[in-house]
């Protein structure tokens, strides 16, 4: 087995809270420095100032959580939205299920590539160096989309785990050797 090295950069997490409809003008006021303007987005954009974790809440009970670096840093901002939730009023609000929707990680193979050779070797990449400088490389197991740049870095999209950011990794390294 290879050892790539990898870094996780963003975590993104939808969590629902069922049977729940929030009433964003109310929500918007409690949650310090929450933006809400429904003329210019259907849902409220929040930052808590001690997280690195962003969210987008819905009046429909859904919350999409954005820059955590871990699963469970995310699933601990979900923690902490749903407790200052519950502080500011909202009675009642179940507990929230969450899926991690996508994981971003920054790869480093520790070694370069020849993406032009890539890219006459394999169909499913996607190469065109006047538009953007890597290989787009698509996996099906793991299901995984993977830039790979000629320095050996890339970065993995579309995963749903960590273990799968190092299977795609090492999918990659297997398959273009």
């Amino acid at each position: 087995m290879v050892d790539i090295e990898h870094k996780i950069q963003n975590v993104v997490i939808r969590a629902t809270y069922r049977d729940t409809e929030f009433d964003l003008g109310i929500l918007s006021g409690v949650l310090r420095e929450a933006r809400y303007d429904p003329s210019v987005f259907p849902g409220i954009a929040y930052s808590p100032p001690d997280s690195e974790a962003s969210f987008l809440i819905f009046s429909t009970g859904k919350v999409n959580c954005v820059g955590a670096k871990s699963v469970e840093g995310a699933r601990e901002a979900i923690r902490d939205l749903t407790d200052e939730i519950r502080e500011s009023g909202v009675e009642a609000l179940p507990e929230p299920e969450v899926e991690v929707e996508n994981i971003v990680a920054s790869l480093d193979f520790g070694r370069e590539f020849d993406v032009e050779r890539i890219a006459r070797s394999f169909r499913n990449v996607q190469y065109e160096p006047d538009v953007f400088p890597g290989l787009v490389f698509k996996l099906d197991d793991p299901k995984a989309t993977v830039l790979l740049f000629p320095e050996g870095k890339g970065v993995c999209v579309g995963v749903k785990s960590e273990e799968d950011v190092g299977r795609a990794a090492e999918r990659v390294t297997e398959v273009v050797e």
